[in-house]
């Protein structure tokens, strides 16, 4: 039997941590304690963004008509979107179990970010690009048309479109060294704010629950999750974690 070729794909990126090394006065902020070691990229792969947007939408609202939850929410805090850095914890426990029901794909980079290259190091811009389009270079060319949408805070074209081009660097050597692949597909790239779409908000959790792991050593949000999460890739210490062999 034929598996069926999928017309359309939705593919949500977010980050945890901070693709900086060096301060503007080329201090080491890794090495002094003022920026992470790591750097965690997720994607998060749907068929229907439609549907997946209604669904997150339909559970944030089931939290909010939750007594249990109400009663411990501070009058300041709005679960208007879902951001694992500031939601409680009762709230994060929820929605990781609610991802993992969900028809999405997961993928993970992890970049230890001090055994990069040095012109990565000096650069985050060319830092995140180069490993954004690490982690979706593969991801892409078995589907005839994808979106892929960034979470990004910042709205300036220029810095759009440098990342636009590292992703695209990165992809089209890939391509070239795997002819076999679909070269005939069609990618568009959106950046988006966080709250604009729970696919990105999906990836938020993800990459934080993978940045715990590395970071703090902390399993606890991805134990949770881990069902979810087809591959993470330790790219900088060649390292790959499936389902068959988790992290």
């Amino acid at each position: 039997m034929k598996s069926k070729v999928v017309a359309n794909q939705w593919l949500f990126v977010d980050e945890s941590g901070k693709p900086e090394v060096y301060s503007s006065k080329g201090e080491n902020l890794v090495t002094k304690g003022f920026a992470s070691n790591f750097l965690v990229l997720a994607a998060v792969r749907s068929e229907n963004q439609l549907e997946l947007q209604q669904q997150v939408t339909e559970f944030r609202l089931s939290l909010l008509k939750d007594k249990k939850l109400t009663t411990i929410f501070s009058s300041a805090y709005t679960l208007d979107t879902f951001h694992a850095q500031t939601d409680y914890f009762e709230v994060k426990k929820k929605f990781y179990s609610f991802i993992t029901t969900l028809k999405v794909k997961v993928d993970v980079l992890v970049v230890e970010k001090l055994l990069c290259y040095e012109p990565l190091k000096r650069s985050p811009g060319k830092m995140y690009g180069v490993m954004a389009g690490q982690l979706i270079k593969n991801l892409c060319h078995q589907v005839q048309s994808t979106e892929i949408i960034f979470s990004r805070k910042d709205s300036k074209l220029k810095l759009r479109q440098e990342l636009e081009v590292e992703v695209e660097k990165v992809r089209l050597d890939y391509l070239q060294n795997h002819p076999q692949l679909n070269a005939n597909l069609t990618l568009h790239y959106h950046h988006n704010p966080h709250y604009t779409h729970g696919g990105l908000q999906i990836a938020d959790y993800i990459a934080h629950a993978v940045y715990q792991v590395f970071e703090r050593d902390n399993r606890e949000c991805y134990e949770l999750v881990k069902p979810v999460i087809g591959k993470i890739q330790d790219i900088c210490n060649k390292k790959y974690f499936t389902r068959s062999n988790p992290l």
